[in-house]
């Protein structure tokens, strides 16, 4: 059984002499007088009994406390994550994950806040993320994220920890960590070797749906809030409104928002992006012609050779161009999207295999 009051083990030491060993067995660190952890996790959660125990027993040995914030469970969440050791707070879900994770952070402190999801599970070496976070400059700092999915999987880097105090969440979906003043914070990114999150979340594809159509919703609350002064706060909900479309199965109405994205924000890193889910939905849809011209779009405006090289590679076979495919191919060793996720290396063999058979028949 985890217990927040036992996972603060001896590796918490490597903090480099920063405290004393508490009566809940995390590391505390005197700063002015008030005794405070070095790293805590805390999680928002509704309904997440049965991803929650693993997701806690992977945090045991890294972090010094665990805070749950349950927003509305009716299977008994809140009492697990008690029984766990957790510190378990409850609120009222506002369509809103900004202010869910900021009410989550009410009331404790720590020098370092590791945010974490029910379906996550953390992989690496405590001491070395430890070690990292006491002489870290920066007031973010970003993890690679393992996501299963029905589909494709992928790894991306995602904010996941950070100083307490020095930033705050917005947005109602997609949530990001911003300065006081609205600024995008110093932010560098961890070791794989110390800190990788295995994310579950997408493994179902009806979960995944009901999970897009949450945030395309959300999305859509987030749009009829701002003003068109918020320029790029409207640019980046488009996006996200955008992609939860797709996750959520309704292609129309993710590709007359991804239209109405790059018509208003030219230039823009959020065009690029737009402009590369646009690529794979009509790639999707058998829309190989309209897939290329997209791509030769993508190509001057930044997206890597690589990549476009593999978006066209994948249009050109479905035209039958097996030869022109195979040219592409050739030059692709790894699949990185605009928007940096990582595509599994099992989806790049998968073609080649393809176009290997195709180019025999």
């Amino acid at each position: 059984m985890v217990a927040a009051r036992a996972v603060g083990s001896a590796v918490g030491l490597v903090a480099g002499g920063l405290g004393v060993w508490g009566s809940f067995g995390g590391l505390l660190v005197e700063d002015a007088g008030v005794s405070t952890s070095f790293l805590a996790a805390c999680l928002i959660v509704r309904d997440e009994a049965v991803e929650l125990p693993d997701c806690l027993a992977s945090l045991a040995g890294l972090v010094d406390e665990v805070h749950v914030h349950d927003t509305g469970s009716t299977d008994g969440t809140p009492q697990i994550a008690a029984e766990l050791g957790a510190t378990v707070t409850h609120g009222r879900w506002t369509d809103d994950f900004a202010a869910a994770r900021s009410a989550a952070l009410d009331g404790w402190s720590a020098l370092w806040v590791l945010s974490v999801d029910a379906d996550q599970r953390y992989q690496g070496d405590p001491a070395h993320l430890r070690a990292m976070l006491a002489e870290c400059p920066a007031d973010v700092v970003e993890v690679e994220v393992d996501n299963a999915h029905d589909e494709l999987p992928y790894t991306n880097t995602a904010a996941h920890l950070f100083r307490a105090g020095a930033v705050r969440w917005q947005g109602r979906v997609h949530e990001r960590l911003v300065t006081p003043d609205g600024r995008t914070p110093y932010t560098v990114v961890a070791p794989r070797a110390a800190i990788v999150l295995k994310h579950r979340g997408y493994i179902r594809p009806d979960v995944r749906r009901a999970k897009a159509s949450r945030n395309a919703e959300l999305a859509r609350l987030a749009l009829a809030e701002l003003t068109t002064e918020d320029r790029p706060l409207v640019a980046r909900t488009l996006l996200d409104l955008g992609r939860s479309l797709i996750g959520a199965g309704r292609p129309q109405e993710a590709a007359e928002t991804l239209e109405t994205l790059r018509d208003l924000f030219p230039g823009t890193p959020e065009w690029l992006q737009g402009t590369d889910f646009l690529a794979r939905l009509v790639l999707a849809a058998g829309m190989d012609d309209v897939c290329l011209t997209l791509v030769e779009q993508m190509r001057p405006a930044g997206a890597s050779r690589a990549y476009c090289d593999w978006l066209a590679a994948q249009a050109l076979a479905q035209l039958g161009e097996v030869a022109t495919a195979n040219r592409l191919l050739a030059g692709v060793s790894e699949v990185v999207d605009t928007s940096g996720r990582r595509q599994d290396p099992g989806a790049l063999r998968e073609l080649r295999h393809l176009l290997a058979t195709l180019a025999r028949a």
